[in-house]
């Protein structure tokens, strides 16, 4: 017999379901006991795992550390010894500097000494007497003095001292001035290469010296008339070929007379300061000939009567030259040093001693301070007195030089070389190798053992699916833990066990039989596939709050992706601020609906009233996002609204687990809640009975307002509602119907916000108003124009740039075409009548590929700031212009301007390239592609550019009513027409004269910088706002014709085997068929975009409809209309779709440059015809009711009904003289809309 158990009752604890099951109650034991000592286990493993990791990642750290230590204990000991060679070298070539020069200055006072006693005892055997003394050997023994000094010039000068010997004096060296000719015959024989000329002396004649002792001033030499004593220039070596310094009083220098001073003092020699030809005033005297400013001294040596030294005769000058002072005698190039000379006479020099060559560098400390902590300082012969040459007035000092040597960078680089990094690299790289080595194999023994755990958790997973955990434990031997008991528990125990083991064994058979009985999946779907319970909770006192954005769909159908998430964004952040800052919890965002909770997940007593300042201030909030969002994202942006739903009771709240799990709110207080906001109202707060209740308990009874009428709810019935008062800002009104009523027109009148009708003499291009700057033309403007206008700057801005990159990628322009253009300008002005202007094709530049390549991204451009300004004023001005109509206002100019910018994007991207070929944008040939599948458009910013311009004023003045109307009133616009396109020509006339006025002259050059772009840019603007203008009938030949030669020729493309893009290459010759096309793709966009509300959402659609009724309204009131717009508005708009709109969506297509924007036009086209049909009747009640409930209505005439559609009443058809065919509904209607055509026909072209 077999003892089943229900295997949930076991799984859930319970026990025997039939018979007397208890000898089985054990097995429970030991699963708990068997599942302790699988955690235990499992802990074991973990903490064997963890300790072998910890330890492989010690090893590798050890081994790094270890490398790392090799590495840098090598370099540092490699570093070490260039650092060591480097200072032992520099301190030898630094002491090799100290040793050379003091010894070399000390020789030059030994010679000098040498020189001045040969002189004393000359003076001495000649018997002559001092000052009237000279040597004629002078020149033999100065020349051997100079072959062993170096010094470039020896000057001897007797003492003078009195006015007595000066008398004499003067008469000796006059008879005694042949010295010089001889001393230059020496020189000449000395220096002569040639054996055969040194009998040959030839000497110039030499001018007489100056007869007497003189002195320099400012007008040359002049007598010195001093009292003594004086010291005269006389013989000197090399001898002066021009002798007019000989006799010069070196006293008469008072620096030198400092010296002269000290040496008569000091009876010892001195050395002055350095000098040079720049501060030395004797120096040009000694050495004439001297070109260089290398830095000298002066050393003077007194020479003595006789051998006692007690009276100083006369005076040795010669000039010592540094630069050979600190040269090494060695021959080898040794690494150059700097050294620097500084006297504590506030003179500074530096030489660079490389071996034996001596640079001098500059009158100042130019070392390199890289180096100052290698410096070594010493004193420069210390022995030798020197004395500092000073200004007159101050006292004699004493000048110590003290000499620094720097090593330079190549004394460094020398010894500092690549070396240690190299084999520090080296030996890194080693220990880094063993490094990979031990890694490796250890990554190799750990894959070798991970696959070995993942057969054997492999194996326990199939284990797992075939056998219970005891038979697993059989399995693997854990049951014999059981006989591992001691022997000493007696024989019962023995017993006892061997029962056990014997009802585990049964145990395990029944569990092995029910488990391979049971379904695969049977537990996932008992348990839902998770191991836990689900998170959920019951929370019984929540408040939930719906909010969504009241418009947001119409919206959005116009807007381009990027925009849309930029509304959304910009107002759930703002949301989500201020419920960070209320404590409220935001549960989820659908679309444009935003969902939040109060009282959970932690519970909150004032849950309501928390939820309810979360939504005022969200109201707040959301109606500033939109004002200043209006600017960026475009018109009709501030329009949207925001409704608010609230209701507060129990809630069930959890996370609802699986893929993207989150967490979820259920239960009727939510839908209450979304039936709540559903039934509310834009920008006011929708709140339940129960939330009333609760914050009328917390003191916002006097904030709460009771809804008259009741509102349905699912399962609930009538619900009493109440609103919330929200602190609305005060605001304008966003729609123009409600604003004011439109009665006001009066025939004529066509001034508007403080601008005047432009007078019939048109030679001026001054701007007519008052307002001459920004801010006075804004204060005409209410805020919502304002925000239109900020945002019609942004667009034009934009484009503007991508002129600016084009034209700067073209390259800088040859001439300056200033005078050019302003004459030009003058020329287009006068000319008054736009419409003969219209051309069948406007030539469009050709695409250049280095163009296309050099191209910046306009995005970086930055337009200077007087552009940003003058585009602001100009759009302001524009703005200020369009008179209050309710339909042809700067609001629906701005509506127009929004549909081209988003046409024309559609053109730039060229999608279906992209979508036919992936790699396209890679292709060299990707420009080609684009320029030629727009027809050259997306090549010329100019084209984009003025097509954006002529949308935004293309409107300008606008009466109001329709050009037959002001042709039937003999308005003086018309005469001045011609009546012809009126309404057009006289807004491109006004836009342009505005354009012109000196204000905007930087404005005007950043469009346009030649006479030919001029052209072009007037060219577009003429034939773009005249496309407006579909009732003329010129124009709707010239496009007709136009049209049929552009698209309706037979096109090879169209059955060519390959991509329609890469084969509408221009062939040559067919420039004016891409131009042509061109044109007409650029006419077709303005006429889509100025009727685009029709191709747009439905709610858009009855939003510029009704301000269309409105505005035919008032002018029918006003007797300016000649019919009851009433009586076939509903009819007329059927026309309209079937004659207009629809063909021109088509035909959008058939150009083949929009993209899915066709498409998008075409079906909202389609579809708004459609709910015209069903909803027209009734909207058409309602506009009459709330327009021309105080006109009597006249008796309609209608067109008889047909039976399909119903709805619809098919008008009469007929044709003009061109063929064309028109309709009667068409014909009233066009005379009704002035955004179609002002006339008395209608046709599609």
């Amino acid at each position: 017999m077999d003892n089943t158990i229900d295997t949930e009752d076991y799984t859930n604890g319970g026990g025997a379901t039939a018979g007397n099951h208890h000898h089985h109650n054990p097995m429970v034991v030991e699963e708990l006991s068997g599942s302790a000592s699988e955690d235990g286990q499992m802990n074991e493993n973990e903490f064997e795992r963890t300790a072998i990791r910890c330890f492989r990642y010690f090893i590798i750290v050890l081994m790094l550390s270890a490398t790392i230590a090799a590495g840098v204990a090598s370099f540092n000991y490699l570093h070490g010894e260039e650092g060591r060679d480097f200072q032992k070298e520099f301190d030898v070539v630094a002491d090799d500097i100290r040793l050379l020069s003091s010894d070399r200055l000390a020789d030059f006072q030994a010679d000098f000494r040498s020189l001045s006693w040969t002189i004393t005892g000359l003076a001495k055997s000649s018997n002559a007497s001092w000052p009237f003394y000279t040597d004629v050997n002078f020149p033999v023994i100065v020349s051997n003095f100079r072959k062993t000094t170096s010094t470039s010039m020896i000057a001897l000068s007797p003492i003078v001292h009195n006015i007595i010997e000066k008398v004499q004096w003067t008469n000796y060296s006059q008879t005694h001035q042949g010295w010089i000719q001889d001393h230059l015959a020496y020189q000449v024989k000395t220096t002569t290469t040639s054996a055969a000329d040194e009998d040959v002396v030839f000497v110039e004649d030499i001018p007489n010296i100056y007869p007497g002792i003189f002195r320099w001033t400012d007008q040359g030499r002049v007598r010195d008339d001093g009292v003594g004593p004086f010291l005269p220039l006389w013989q000197m070596m090399d001898a002066p070929q021009d002798p007019s310094s000989i006799n010069l009083n070196l006293l008469s220098d008072e620096s030198y007379k400092q010296v002269f001073d000290a040496v008569l003092s000091e009876k010892a020699p001195i050395m002055t300061e350095i000098f040079d030809n720049r501060n030395g005033g004797l120096v040009p005297q000694l050495e004439p000939n001297r070109v260089d400013d290398l830095p000298i001294s002066l050393f003077l040596y007194p020479v003595y009567q006789d051998v006692t030294r007690e009276k100083v005769v006369a005076i040795l000058t010669s000039s010592i030259d540094w630069s050979p002072l600190f040269a090494l005698a060695s021959d080898e190039a040794t690494p150059p040093v700097d050294v620097v000379i500084q006297e504590n006479c506030d003179r500074m020099l530096t030489f660079q001693v490389t071996g034996p060559n001596v640079e001098f560098k500059g009158y100042e400390d130019l070392h390199d301070t890289a180096y100052d902590q290698y410096q070594i300082s010493f004193y420069l012969a210390p022995d030798i007195h020197l004395q500092h040459i000073q200004s007159e007035g101050t006292h004699h000092a004493h000048c110590e030089r003290g000499i620094s040597v720097y090593p330079t960078r190549g004394f460094w680089e020398q010894y500092h070389t690549s070396a240690p990094a190299s084999t520090t690299g080296i030996i890194v790289g080693a220990f880094f190798f063993m490094c990979i080595i031990f890694y490796l194999y250890d990554a190799a023994v750990h894959m070798r053992q991970k696959r070995i755990l993942r057969v054997a958790s492999q194996s326990e997973k199939i284990l797992s699916v075939l056998y219970p955990k005891t038979i697993r434990d059989r399995l693997f031997g854990l049951e014999d833990k059981v006989e591992e008991e001691p022997a000493s528990a007696g024989k019962g125990k023995k017993g006892g066990r061997k029962r056990l083991n014997d009802d585990l064994i049964k145990a395990t058979k029944y569990q092995l039989k029910q488990y391979m009985k049971s379904t695969p999946g049977h537990l996932d779907a008992v348990t839902g596939g998770f191991d836990s319970k689900p998170i959920a909770d019951l929370f019984l006192d929540a408040t939930v709050l719906f909010a969504d954005i009241a418009g947001f769909t119409a919206w959005s159908s116009v807007r381009e992706p990027t925009q849309v998430f930029t509304l959304l964004e910009s107002v759930y952040r703002a949301f989500d601020i201020i419920a960070r800052r209320r404590k409220v919890f935001k549960v989820e965002t659908v679309g444009d609906c935003y969902v939040a909770v109060t009282g959970l997940p932690e519970p909150t007593k004032d849950h309501a009233r928390i939820m309810a300042l979360f939504a005022q201030e969200c109201v707040e909030r959301f109606e500033e996002l939109v004002g200043m969002l209006e600017t960026t994202l475009g018109p009709d942006t501030g329009d949207l609204g925001i409704r608010v739903g609230i209701h507060s009771g129990p809630v069930t709240a959890g996370v609802l687990r699986g893929d993207k799990s989150r967490f979820q709110l259920f239960g009727d207080t939510v839908n209450t809640a979304s039936r709540v906001e559903s039934t509310g109202k834009r920008n006011m707060i929708h709140v339940s009975q129960e939330t009333a209740d609760l914050l009328t308990a917390a003191g916002m009874e006097s904030e709460l307002k009771r809804r008259e009428e009741l509102v349905s709810a699912k399962g609930k019935g009538k619900l009493q509602t109440y609103w919330l008062k929200v602190n609305h800002k005060e605001e304008e009104q966003s729609d123009y119907i409600n604003s004011k009523p439109f009665d006001g027109l009066q025939s004529g009148s066509l001034s508007n916000s403080g601008f005047v009708t432009k007078p019939t003499n048109y030679n001026n291009t001054c701007l007519n108003t008052d307002a001459s700057n920004y801010e006075a033309i804004e204060e005409m403007l209410s805020p919502r124009v304002r925000r239109l206008c900020q945002w019609n700057v942004d667009i034009l801005a934009r484009h503007l740039k991508q002129i600016v990159a084009h034209r700067n990628a073209q390259g800088p322009m040859e001439e300056n075409y200033n005078e050019e253009l302003s004459r030009r300008e003058v020329a287009i002005c006068r000319q008054m009548d736009v419409l003969d202007e219209v051309v069948e094709i406007i030539p469009l530049p050709g695409f250049d590929p280095h163009v296309y390549k050099r191209q910046q991204d306009p995005n970086e451009i930055e337009l200077p700031e007087v552009v940003m300004k003058q585009i602001r004023l100009y759009v302001a001005c524009i703005a200020a212009m369009y008179h209050d109509n309710p339909f042809h206002n700067f609001e629906h100019a701005s509506h127009v301007m929004m549909s081209v910018s988003k046409l024309l994007s559609r053109i730039v991207a060229a999608d279906d390239i992209l979508n036919e070929d992936e790699n396209a944008a890679e292709a060299t040939d990707f420009g080609w592609s684009i320029h030629d599948h727009t027809y050259g458009i997306t090549s010329d910013p100019m084209t984009q550019f003025s097509v954006i311009l002529a949308a935004m004023v293309h409107d300008v003045d606008h009466t109001g009513v329709s050009n037959a109307q002001l042709v039937k009133e003999n308005h003086r616009l018309a005469a001045m027409f011609d009546n012809k396109s009126i309404a057009e020509q006289n807004s491109i006339v006004l836009a342009w004269d505005i354009l012109m006025d000196s204000r905007f002259h930087d404005f005007r050059r950043t469009i346009y910088a030649a006479p030919y772009e001029l052209d072009r840019f007037r060219q577009l603007m003429g034939n773009t706002v005249m496309a407006t203008d579909i009732m003329d009938k010129e124009l709707q030949a010239l496009r007709r014709n136009r049209w049929d030669k552009a698209f309706n020729a037979v096109n090879p493309i169209a059955d060519s085997s390959v991509n329609q893009h890469a084969t509408m290459v221009v062939p040559e010759g067919t420039k004016d068929k891409v131009n042509r096309k061109a044109t007409i793709v650029i006419e077709h966009l303005i006429q889509a975009s100025d009727v685009a509300h029709t191709m747009q959402h439905w709610h858009i659609y009855q939003k510029w409809n009704e301000r269309l009724f409105a505005e035919m309204s008032a002018a029918y009131k006003a007797g300016r209309l000649g019919f009851n717009p009433a009586e076939k508005w509903y009819q007329g708009e059927i026309g309209f779709y079937d004659h207009y709109i629809i063909p021109l969506a088509k035909k959008l297509k058939d150009c083949g440059v929009f993209g899915v924007a066709s498409d998008e036009y075409l079906n909202y086209a389609l579809e708004n015809r459609q709910e015209w049909e069903e909803k027209g009747h009734a909207f058409v009640a309602q506009l009459t009711a709330k327009y021309m409930g105080d006109v009597e209505p006249e008796e309609e005439k209608t067109e008889p009904q047909p039976a399909k559609p119903a709805a619809i009443a098919t008008p009469p058809v007929k044709t003009d003289e061109t063929g064309s065919v028109t309709s009667q509904v068409s014909e009233d209607i066009s005379a009704m809309s002035g955004s179609v055509g002002s006339g008395a026909e209608l046709e599609i072209v």
